[in-house]
């Protein structure tokens, strides 16, 4: 395992994710207005995966990569996620607040934030074959999951009827 500075590091995935991140917030602001009342359990899941995603940044600074097969397929992986989580952002910022979103890429995903960013972490974790970088992708990936599981509640009580039909219709994270 290699750590060190370098110009061909995995920290290039991780900037244009934090560019696309920050500019569509930017862009949609709605996107970032809190929906839900937070509950203790989600604020210490979102603790959790909060420090491991700031670890998990500050890591792929350090980690370089090469050009490989490896390579390859996880730059296919890691752009396959950036295209659902961009997807998710605007989807989700075209909707209505007090409607659930079930259009675009919603329409096949019920958590697609989540699902498109750790499927990026996974494709950034195979172009730099990276344990600490795996784990790290797991631990977010199991409170993804979690919060996704304490939103869906939140979701069902909060639109009630329709939720519940279009819970039928979509899968959780995947179609």
């Amino acid at each position: 395992m290699q750590f060190g500075l370098s110009i061909y590091g995995a920290w290039w995935f991780s900037l244009i994710y934090l560019i696309f991140a920050y500019g569509l917030w930017f862009i949609f602001p709605k996107f970032v207005q809190i929906r839900f009342t937070k509950t203790p359990y989600i604020n210490y899941i979102s603790e959790i995966y909060k420090y491991s995603y700031i670890l998990l940044l500050l890591l792929t600074i350090f980690i370089p990569f090469q050009i490989n097969t490896y390579f390859f397929i996880g730059l296919g992986i890691y752009l396959l996620g950036l295209f659902i989580y961009i997807s998710a952002i605007f989807y989700f910022s075209i909707n209505e607040i007090d409607l659930p979103v079930t259009k675009g890429i919603y329409k096949y995903l019920r958590h697609p934030v989540y699902f498109g960013f750790i499927i990026m972490y996974l494709g950034i974790t195979l172009i730099s074959s990276n344990i600490l970088l795996l784990i790290l992708s797991l631990v977010i990936a199991y409170c993804s999951y979690q919060i996704a599981l304490l939103e869906e509640e939140l979701c069902s009580d909060t639109y009630g009827k329709d939720y519940i039909n279009y819970k039928k219709t979509s899968g959780f994270f995947k179609a």
